[in-house]
């Protein structure tokens, strides 16, 4: 109590109020604001004493123009610049930003007077004429003096550029190399191609297949023209993808409100398209035309084949196929209205469900349309009573004190539940599948994957002719056109960068297409010297059309399960033999083997293509897995490259050794979510559409990414078949190397140099005297007794089966024997 008695007793002493003075450096004569209005009006003031409107200090104005010239308004600008950006405080809010286009501004600013100091006129300012100083005065001439000046000038351009505009400046930069090596390279493609064509009409060794003229009939895009640059003409159909916002026409939070049932049920539309259009390519399906090589234009008669368009030749006379071989894009269907109604329709379902959210972004692709769904939010209230001025409840005059509502907080609407509704969606909208990414990578959308009402076919010629593919196509051989997009945005892949691809999916999902593409479209960008193929078909029939090829590193296609094993360790053979040369030069890998300069002969890429995957794994699975791991671990260096397609995507086809060493796979559409997980890790693959709907999952990709595949028909392959196999190559075409692989089949079937069966062979004979004393026989009994290779046996088998000595195959691999004419004492036995 004392304590607060001598409290009360002490008087409060006035606090002095502590006013900063204007004169200080924090008073308010030198505040941002009056600092930056100062010097523009300081600018603005002696413009009159720099164009000679006054008379005051006129030698000092002459001196002043003489040295400046008309960089004094450049000065001038960057003044008034600088005075309100001060002003406005800007280089408080963002000190990185500021600094960069300060100094892309100077930078562009001393560029500006540089070019100035180029040029001089018949102006006059003052007593100064231009004609005796340049444009730029005498500072001017100081910055583009020499050869070092300019090229120091130069380069303030591109500091310039770099400050103010950083990412097309990145762009532009990286893509320069580039640019420079392929228009070198074809400048020198001309020049080996007039050497080759000079050489030929010199010795005569071309005649008889000499190059065919270009048809009447110009195509409408021409790629590799003779003059090295790309003829554009008429723009081919677009898709379109178009930032909307469709909001809910219902409220989210009623419960009352609710989807309509039955064909009652009616959505209002009341989103409006905004800003950007993005273009790609589109074709449709039932009206994409056929190219026809030998029809008549205008009563001419166009020469048989496809149209060349120029020479294209390399160092050895080699020409790529023009682009005209392969079918032409169709004109693509407006769906920008049936888009938006199927927009408004997700908004209000989901807001019939209680869940917040609007379509931001429709990206419309060849099969499918990707609406982006931006979630909303969960808004929570409370009832607050009203207060009057006296501090008391407000009353209503139902007696009742009168609330408002507040908001207390909001938080995200959560992704799992628009996952949630996957299937009342694919009911609202009548999809027969629907697929849901959330989130799309790198964007803070949630990303709703409808199926189009009408598909749209995408030709390989589509993609070939974007400049992805053609940006790609100039650094590799290997250049994959895979297809498009959800947003028609091509898929261009580097199969040297995978380095491996393993595909599968169900029949009739599109995987042989996709194999034929990958192969047609190696083959429309390497020659035969630069890509060798090794094609395994177990069916027989997938991958004969290409067995006339001059890319064929064997001449044949392996069809034969005997030599399966036998032609994957020759490709291993041939592995380990790179190795060997490369350790002899002290190189690493393919690409710098063919650059060192004691390389004669450059060695070619190896692309092993294998069809079915499962019948391997059937025939000899331990031995497959075995070299197909070898191969993937260690190819990638030597330029051997696989492809591997499978039809049964289960865990004894897709091991998981396989899976471990074929990082990059492709998923065509599954019957079930454990085969997607088997391909992918993952789920997806199970909801795809089929016909080269395909989900491509590349090393450096987080998730998926859905794809339209491309489509190649068979009379494209043919066309494309007949244009390497034509007469004018055959003296070009390499050789190839059975050699290797009849001394991999040798090892494999035990020493046994020919498994093939003669007619004076006389182990027939014994393989007959033996089966003429036996019940049965088996391969494995003639294997035993003759001391064959047991590819040799089989031949045998096959051989007494065709003379009628053996009975067909049942149980087992034992034969009847049909003919018997002595008995043996073991007889009976296998």
């Amino acid at each position: 109590m004392a304590a607060r008695a001598r409290t009360r007793g002490r008087t409060a002493r006035p606090r002095k109020s502590k006013r900063s003075s204007w004169w200080k450096p924090n008073g308010a004569l030198f505040r941002a604001e009056v600092v930056g209005i100062a010097i523009v009006a300081f600018t603005i003031a002696l413009i009159p004493f720099v164009v000679d409107v006054s008379v005051v200090f006129s030698e000092a104005r002459d001196w002043i123009v003489r040295t400046f010239g008309m960089g004094l308004f450049i000065v001038a600008g960057l003044s008034i610049a600088g005075g309100a950006a001060i002003s406005r405080r800007a280089h408080e809010r963002d000190v990185y930003n500021v600094a960069r286009r300060t100094i892309g501004i100077l930078a562009g600013s001393l560029f500006a007077w540089g070019a100035l100091g180029l040029n001089e006129a018949d102006w006059s300012l003052g007593n100064v004429s231009f004609r005796e100083v340049s444009l730029g005065g005498t500072i001017g001439q100081a910055l583009v003096a020499g050869a070092l000046g300019k090229l120091a000038w130069l380069s303030l351009a591109v500091i310039s550029a770099s400050f103010l505009a950083p990412g097309p400046s990145r762009w532009f930069l990286s893509n320069l190399p580039g640019w420079t090596r392929t228009a070198i390279e074809r400048r020198y493609a001309q020049r080996a191609a007039a050497a080759v064509a000079s050489a030929a009409v010199a010795t005569g060794r071309f005649v008889g297949f000499a190059f065919r003229r270009p048809g009447p009939v110009e195509p409408d895009v021409i790629i590799g023209a003779s003059d090295g640059q790309p003829i554009v003409g008429n723009a081919s159909p677009s898709f379109e993808t178009t930032q909307v916002v469709y909001r809910p026409s219902i409220d989210p939070a009623s419960p009352s409100s609710a989807v309509g049932s039955g064909a009652a049920a009616k959505f209002r539309h009341d989103g409006e398209l905004e800003e950007e259009v993005f273009t790609g390519a589109d074709e449709d399906l039932d009206d994409m035309p056929v190219v026809d090589l030998d029809e008549e234009d205008d009563g001419e008669e166009t020469p048989e084949g496809p149209t060349q368009l120029g020479l294209d030749l390399n160092r050895r006379g080699w020409q790529l196929p023009p682009v005209e071989l392969l079918n032409a894009p169709a004109e693509s269907e407006d769906r920008k209205h049936d888009n938006a109604a199927r927009a408004q329709l997700i908004v209000d379902t989901l807001a019939s469900f209680g869940v917040d959210a609007t379509v931001v972004e429709i990206n419309e692709g060849p099969t499918v349309t990707q609406f982006g769904v931006e979630p909303g939010w969960e808004v929570r209230y409370k009832e607050v009573p009203l207060k009057g001025e006296n501090g008391r409840n407000l009353v209503g005059t139902d007696s009742k004190v009168k609330t408002e509502r507040v908001e207390t907080g909001r938080t995200r609407v959560r992704v799992n539940r628009i996952t949630a509704l996957q299937n009342d969606l694919a009911l609202a909208l009548a999809a027969p599948s629907l697929r849901i990414e959330a989130p799309v990578p790198g964007r803070a959308i949630v990303g709703i994957e409808v199926p189009n009402n009408s598909a749209t076919v995408v030709t390989m010629r589509t993609v070939m002719e974007t400049r992805e593919f053609r940006a790609l196509s100039g650094k590799s051989k290997l250049a994959l056109a895979l297809g498009k997009g959800v947003s028609g945005v091509p898929a261009v892949a580097d199969l040297a960068k995978m380095p491996h691809l393993l595909i599968a999916g169900a029949t009739g999902s599109g995987k042989s297409v996709c194999m034929n593409s990958i192969i047609s479209g190696i083959m429309m960008n390497a020659t035969p010297d630069e890509v060798r193929f090794i094609m395994i078909d177990p069916k027989r029939v997938e991958l004969s059309s290409f067995a006339r090829i001059p890319h064929m590193a064997f001449s044949e296609v392996i069809v034969d399960m005997d030599k399966v094993v036998g032609t994957l360790q020759a490709v291993v053979g041939e592995m380990e033999a790179r190795y060997k040369k490369f350790a002899e030069v002290g190189v690493r890998n393919l690409e710098g083997y063919n650059r060192h300069a004691r390389v004669v002969k450059k060695l070619p890429y190896w692309v092993v293509i294998i069809d079915e995957l499962a019948d391997l794994m059937m025939a000899a699975p331990f031995e497959v897995e075995k070299l197909l791991c070898r191969l993937a671990q260690l190819a990638r260096a030597t330029g051997i490259h696989l492809v591997v397609a499978t039809q049964r995507p289960s865990v004894d086809v897709i091991t998981g050794l396989i899976k471990a060493n074929f990082p990059t796979r492709i998923a065509f559409a599954v019957t079930s979510m454990t085969d997607s997980r088997t391909i992918l890790d993952g789920g997806g693959a199970e909801k795809l559409l089929g016909r080269g709907d395909m989900l491509f999952m590349p090393t450096d990709a987080a998730k998926p990414i859905r794809i339209q595949g491309v489509y190649m028909s068979d009379p494209e392959v043919e066309r494309l078949v007949e244009w390497w196999t034509d007469e004018r190559f055959k003296a070009l075409a390499p050789e190839n190397s059975d050699e290797l692989l009849r001394a991999a089949l040798i090892e494999r079937n035990g020493g046994d140099e020919d498994i093939e069966v003669a007619d004076d062979d006389p182990v027939l004979d014994e393989a007959r005297q033996l089966a003429s004393r036996r019940n049965r026989v088996s391969p494995s009994l003639l294997q035993r007794r003759l001391n064959v290779g047991y590819a040799k046996a089989e031949h045998l088998i096959a051989r007494l089966e065709d003379e009628g000595i053996v009975g067909p195959r049942e149980d087992g691999e034992s034969r009847r024997v049909l003919v018997a004419t002595a008995s043996d004492p073991d007889s009976g036995g296998l």
